[in-house]
């Protein structure tokens, strides 16, 4: 297991108060520029929730009362989400609670530099702990995904799993996929219901191992089962109407090549 980390983990400030962010920001850059690396602050939820889009740290900082919505509230409506948490506040009466969210520290103000260590220190030990169980994983679920694609027989499933379950899932109950950076999130029928699984593999992946006769990619992020197909609707931005009437984007250039797809498959 690696010893240390590959590169500085890239880190979000929110705050408030735009003095405690350059404090801790400061702080940082003169101690431990060589494995924390500010991308920015926010002062409200509503702007870090704009940079958690740009961006994908390893680690939020992040004091908990904050005006309109606290730190609890935040976390709550955007997850599932995969940065570290360490939280910057003045109460101590919210320490029991950031535990059961697997924060990795508490640093109460005025922050020390010997608190901030602690904390990064602890930080650097869970990433390194994380990208090798990481590692692992993703070695073998090539290895099942592998395993699929050399078998001679024809499939009708297909084996998904990930850290919080494994399951045979029907192809033809399978509505679309959506690619995210390197995972892919699975929108399957459930009875009268959808279910999405976020598996951690790319689309591309999933893209050989789903049968080319009936699933299409319309999009570089979406791959979609024809057979769930409603419409296609062709317009200033082309979309695909699936029959539980989510709209997808289509691309220009794919167009006609779904429309031919969708004459053969009839």
């Amino acid at each position: 297991m690696p010893q240390k980390l590959s590169r500085p983990l890239q880190a979000l400030l929110l705050d408030d108060e735009i003095d405690a962010c350059k404090n801790l920001q400061s702080f940082i850059n003169k101690y431990w520029k060589d494995k924390i690396e500010i991308y920015g602050y926010a002062l409200s939820t509503t702007e870090a929730e704009k940079l958690l889009v740009q961006v994908q740290p390893d680690v939020v900082f992040i004091d908990i009362e904050m005006p309109g919505e606290n730190a609890f509230q935040f976390l709550d409506r955007i997850q599932p989400f995969s940065f570290e948490i360490i939280f910057v506040t003045a109460y101590d009466e919210y320490a029991l609670r950031a535990l059961k969210l697997n924060a990795v520290d508490y640093i109460l103000k005025p922050i020390s530099i010997e608190e901030v260590e602690t904390a990064i220190h602890k930080l650097e030990e869970k990433i390194i702990l994380k990208q090798f169980a990481s590692k692992v994983e993703n070695q073998n679920n090539f290895s099942d995904l592998k395993q699929q694609m050399l078998q001679k027989t024809k499939q009708d499933k297909i084996l998904l799993k990930n850290k919080t379950r494994m399951e045979m899932i029907n192809f033809s109950d399978i509505i679309y996929l959506e690619a995210e950076g390197s995972y892919t999130t699975f929108y399957c029928k459930e009875g009268e219901t959808i279910k999405s699984l976020v598996m951690s593999n790319s689309i591309m992946d999933y893209e050989e191992l789903l049968p080319v006769e009936t699933f299409y990619r319309i999009h570089k992020s979406y791959l979609v089962n024809c057979k769930h197909i409603n419409k296609v609707l062709k317009q200033d931005r082309n979309l695909v109407v699936m029959n539980n009437l989510t709209e997808l984007p289509l691309s220009r250039r794919r167009y006609l090549g779904l429309v031919e797809f969708l004459k053969a498959l009839q």
